[in-house]
């Protein structure tokens, strides 16, 4: 298990940011084009949110864009990453971080804060993967969100795959490992750096 990854539950201490992100791609020259964060309490009632999109400055491969269906045209007309991460800093200091799959979204966040040449998440941060307490608690079943969610009775509101919406849902997810109701209805936000 990674250094400061929870293993089961988290321990109530701490406040919770629920991040993900969607990108250009998979491999270490991709980037991160929008990113959605949902800021918890300590007992997982909703504090605060963030959507930000980027301009990558790359294109998205075709499959990439399949799944977010954010045009390369509306990514340029965007700010980069680097204009939002102390933003992004701010809004997640002091947190416990949690992801479905963590490993790739703490990787590609450590990416775009790596190439600015400055620190990125809290290392030190404790860390839970909703993949990962998911199959801890369900032995054999698959941890895709989008089965997870069926399992719990939730679905996103469409095809597409928003990095809020997939935050606020891995949100609901961190509550039911933890056996707390879903929030009643998270409106979507539209990103607010959008341009």
């Amino acid at each position: 298990m990674d250094e400061g990854m929870v293993a089961g539950r988290l321990d109530g201490r701490d406040e919770v940011v629920v991040f993900d992100t969607e990108t250009t791609g998979t491999s270490r020259e991709d980037r991160v084009v929008s990113l959605g964060m949902v800021r918890l309490s300590s007992d997982l009632e909703l504090i605060d949110s963030l959507h930000l999109v980027f301009n990558p400055g790359r294109p998205s491969h075709t499959m990439a864009q399949a799944v977010h269906g954010l045009s390369d045209a509306y990514l340029r007309r965007q700010d980069p990453f680097e204009r939002h991460a102390e933003n992004i800093l701010s809004f997640s200091r002091g947190a416990a971080l949690v992801a479905h799959n963590l490993s790739f979204d703490w990787r590609m966040m450590g990416q775009e804060f790596g190439r600015l040449g400055a620190g990125g998440f809290d290392t030190a941060a404790r860390r839970f993967c909703t993949v990962r307490g998911w199959k801890a608690r369900h032995p054999g079943k698959r941890g895709k969100l989008d089965l997870v969610l069926a399992e719990i009775g939730l679905c996103r509101d469409g095809q597409i795959h928003g990095a809020y919406e997939d935050a606020v849902l891995a949100a609901q997810v961190l509550r039911h490992l933890h056996d707390r109701p879903c929030f009643g209805p998270v409106h979507l936000i539209p990103p607010s750096n959008e341009r």
